[in-house]
């Protein structure tokens, strides 16, 4: 039996030094989110759960893409930090995901970076600075969260908060614990999701458990038709979503008006600004899903989380701007999205900041600021 404990010994340090140097491996020339230069971004907040690291330099690769990325002492992504308002200038904070954050370029190419420029291009009486305040990850609470603790300190005339309407339904529902609303879960829940969390930044970090789950995923996929069918992905899009997608759509209304009701306590206004999926805006993309989710047991119906977040929201007073018109009517002239990323190419940026120009000027919120 010793012979036995010492074979296992054995494998067991074989397998661990390989893990060991394929992880390390994949960290060094992987160019993934899980590297340690781009979690370095991070860090543990006790109220959101994490947020930008203040002062935070790395410098993000791909086959795609390479982009420099620099947080401020704020913590939001701006070479330059902010202090008080001087009286010339109006503010604008822009909440949002990864979509707003934009690793994929470089500042000077966020639609952030490029909707200031345009504010600023005639010159006048006041100067516009347009704040980056997303983060990678987030959803409609984080960022409630996150105006509360950071961004409200940052003494906006305009927030502008940007729902991606591919997965903020979902997002809502998984951080609605943060509320502290009552009834909104219970402790075994809230233990259940602080888990579940854990496990997903632990598979996050770590490249090689990111290439066993996917496998993992492919071999269920093969299991035979007698295994419980896993859930149709893309269930904001379904045809018949889950029912936690109303329950996200309704947390996030609330959200939002959360949001909106403390700007307007300092004397700023809100406006919403949708921004849609990838496939929204590829057709060929949008095939090759729809026909992966029809062989998974759904039906994917291509605007629909858009036009539920719509409706979720109409009752609401404020501005709202779906820039799904634009990128799609703008994406026959070349990619408006990254093809492995999913998000906006430098191309798709300026779509969007020229989008959000033209509202915020119909809209009278420019002269309003």
């Amino acid at each position: 039996m010793a012979w036995l404990a010492r074979r296992a010994l054995l494998l067991l340090a074989i397998g661990g030094a390989q893990f060991a140097a394929f992880e390390g491996a994949l960290r060094t020339w992987g160019h993934s989110e899980a590297a340690p230069s781009f979690q370095a971004l991070f860090v543990p907040d006790a109220q959101i759960g994490y947020r930008l690291r203040p002062n935070a330099r790395t410098r993000f690769v791909t086959s795609e893409f390479d982009a420099h990325i620099a947080i401020n002492a704020q913590g939001v992504r701006d070479d330059r930090d902010i202090g008080p308002r001087p009286s010339n200038e109006r503010r604008i904070v822009v909440l949002g995901d990864s979509l707003v954050l934009s690793v994929q370029v470089d500042r000077q190419q966020t639609f952030c970076s490029l909707l200031e420029a345009r504010l600023n291009r005639d010159g006048g009486r006041y100067t516009y600075r347009v704040i980056n305040a997303g983060v990678q990850g987030y959803g409609p609470v984080e960022e409630l969260l996150f105006f509360r603790e950071i961004a409200r300190q940052f003494q906006p005339d305009l927030v502008i908060e940007a729902i991606f309407v591919g997965n903020d339904a979902e997002e809502a529902v998984a951080s609605a614990p943060r509320l502290g609303r009552a009834g909104a879960a219970t402790a075994a829940v809230m233990t259940s999701e602080t888990l579940i969390t854990r496990l997903r930044r632990i598979v996050r970090h770590s490249m090689v458990l990111q290439v066993l789950r996917l496998r993992i995923v492919s071999l269920v996929d093969r299991l035979p038709t007698w295994t419980a069918p896993p859930e149709a992905p893309l269930q904001s899009y379904a045809a018949k979503p889950a029912p936690r997608i109303a329950d996200g759509l309704r947390i996030s209304r609330d959200c939002i008006e959360s949001i909106a009701n403390d700007a307007a306590n300092t004397g700023a206004r809100t406006m919403v600004m949708l921004v849609p999926a990838r496939f929204q805006v590829d057709a060929a993309d949008y095939d090759r899903l729809k026909a992966a989710v029809a062989q998974a047991g759904g039906e994917l119906v291509r605007d629909a989380a858009t036009e539920r977040f719509n409706a979720a929201l109409a009752d609401l007073p404020l501005p709202r701007l779906d820039v799904l018109p634009a990128l799609r009517a703008a994406a026959p002239a070349g990619d408006v999205f990254f093809q492995q990323t999913v998000h906006l190419t430098p191309r798709g940026h300026e779509v969007v900041a020229d989008a959000m120009e033209r509202f915020i000027r119909e809209k009278g919120l420019a002269s309003g600021l």
